[in-house]
């Protein structure tokens, strides 16, 4: 029975970030609030990975498309090629 609400810190980290991102399930969700009473160390983690994902959100950061991520790269490898000659 122990065994069946009771995780480890790398499991507590998994269910935090599935749970910020609301893909973890109830039974997770709640092995995360049974370790984070137990754990400071995972109530820090989680309390900064809350902080860090709001920032994300508020600051309406775009990802760029594949085809500017290729331009990028083209570029990059065409100056790293100049500065080799």
């Amino acid at each position: 029975m122990r065994k069946l609400f009771f995780i480890d810190c790398s499991k507590a980290a998994e269910c935090c970030n599935k749970s910020q991102y609301k893909e973890a399930k109830p039974l997770d969700k709640m092995k995360l609030f049974l370790h984070l009473t137990f754990c400071q160390a995972c109530r820090k983690f989680s309390s900064k990975n809350s902080k860090l994902t709001e920032a994300i959100k508020k600051s309406k950061i775009q990802s760029c498309s594949e085809e500017q991520k290729q331009a990028w790269r083209e570029q990059i490898k065409k100056e790293f090629a100049e500065d080799n000659v």
